[in-house]
């Protein structure tokens, strides 16, 4: 499978879940000079993907504000992965993260996750876990790669 470097963003952002749709969408203007959006397609389908964005990414936290400077260190961001569900269990996610990664070996990547069961999934395909939020309503974790 080809990881493609997607032109017509709608055709990710309609395999994303709603409120995935209504975080990106209002803003991805602002966004679109520094991100690019790389897909798995079936056929004509998007049946997987993420958005690398490198200087800024929407909605950031207090939690993500506190490590801005990766951005600096020339990490790029990962964010809004999705494999669509009858998708799943294929390791789809991980071969999406396994030919961003060969696109370009030297690039460093981070990310934040919310729900603590995906750390093994990442720790598994190459990231290292750096930070946890202090917060106790909302718990999140650093990742960086490599």
């Amino acid at each position: 499978m080809m990881l493609i470097k997607l032109t017509n963003p709608k055709l990710f952002f309609n395999i994303l879940p709603t409120d995935w749709q209504q975080l990106i969408v209002p803003c991805w203007e602002n966004y679109k000079n520094t991100a690019n959006i790389y897909v798995f397609k079936e056929e004509k389908n998007v049946i997987a993907g993420g958005i690398i964005f490198t200087k800024d990414h929407p909605h950031k936290n207090d939690f993500e504000k506190s490590v801005d400077y990766l951005y600096k260190e020339d990490y790029h961001y990962i964010g809004y992965v999705w494999v669509i569900p009858t998708k799943r269990n294929q390791q789809l996610a991980s071969k999406w993260l396994t030919e961003l990664k060969l696109l370009n070996p030297l690039q460093k990547y981070w990310l934040t996750i919310e729900d603590e069961a995906l750390k093994y999934f990442y720790k598994k395909n190459g990231f290292k876990l750096i930070k946890q939020s202090i917060a106790t309503d909302l718990k999140e974790w650093l990742l960086i790669y490599p």
